[in-house]
């Protein structure tokens, strides 16, 4: 392993080890016996897709920085390290599964499974290889009903305001009409999000002062979305420049014009984040 990979894992590991300790301490404010707690479906399963995502990208990372054939060889590289997103994930379960507000949840397990599974599949098998997940975020007037449970800062918001979120899965031009005529950087993006949503089941909740807010008159909508997107290591292959220009485009999905599909109907969009 190289002095550079190595750094990048033991600063990886101390800001887990950190957040590890903060998420104890500041996020869960009292605790309880283990529990389980069914959270299925809440959120249109936008909550999921986000484990999903988590724990694919922390599995791909873990593989890229260790997976080094003079240390390893490529049977464990895959076995074993393409799942560390999983066991990362973990101890975040076991806190909610202590905590008296939340309680660990059988959904998010096989999400995070699931999404170390498909980092399995990513990087031994070529037809998956073509394909990656990936994330985007636009803000929302939402979180203005509910700041408290959406947040109040764009950071917040883009953790907690599920209206804002669309999960991609971008695959090659090339690769999916089996053609060569397209540039390798340009990539065709699917994408799911959903809109409408102040509460995890439904509209309706209660402040601490015991008030009412009865927002059922808001439609919980899922979007289906397709768009453009870039093959972001194609393009850091050409120069140090796009190395470090495209580099966040590896998880993020690339703004770029889109058409979505709802229970309204077709909607364009110039340019979607």
């Amino acid at each position: 392993m190289t002095t550079s990979k190595k750094s990048l894992l033991f600063l990886f590991l101390g800001l887990y080890v950190v957040s590890m300790i903060w998420l104890s301490t500041a996020w869960y404010g009292s605790f309880t016996a283990f529990h389980f707690f069914d959270d299925l479906l809440e959120w249109q399963y936008l909550d999921k897709l986000g484990h999903f995502f988590a724990s694919f990208h922390l599995g791909l990372y873990f593989y890229q920085v260790l997976g080094n054939s003079h240390h390893l060889n490529p049977i464990q590289r895959k076995k074993w390290i393409s799942f560390s997103g999983f066991l990362l994930l973990l101890p975040i379960e076991i806190l909610d599964g202590f905590s008296q507000n939340y309680g660990a949840s059988p959904a998010d397990l096989l999400a995070n499974g699931l999404g170390s599974l498909y980092c399995y599949s990513h990087i031994s098998y070529r037809a998956v290889a073509s394909t990656l997940p990936k994330f985007s975020f636009h803000t929302t007037a939402f979180h203005w009903l509910r700041p408290d449970l959406l947040g109040n800062t764009f950071a917040q918001q883009a953790l907690k305001d599920y209206n804002g979120q669309t999960y991609w899965v971008s695959v090659s031009v090339n690769k999916i009409f089996s053609t060569t005529f397209f540039p390798d950087w340009l990539a065709l993006s699917i994408g799911y999000g959903a809109e409408g949503m102040l509460g995890g089941h439904d509209n309706v909740w209660q402040d601490v002062t015991g008030k009412t807010f009865d927002y059922t008159s808001v439609a919980r909508t899922k979007r289906f979305i397709l768009s453009a997107d870039v093959v972001a290591a194609e393009l850091m292959k050409k120069n140090k420049v796009f190395s470090y220009l495209f580099r966040p485009f590896v998880l993020l999905k690339f703004p770029a014009p889109a058409i979505e599909w709802n229970d309204r109907g077709f909607f364009f969009h110039p340019i979607y984040f």
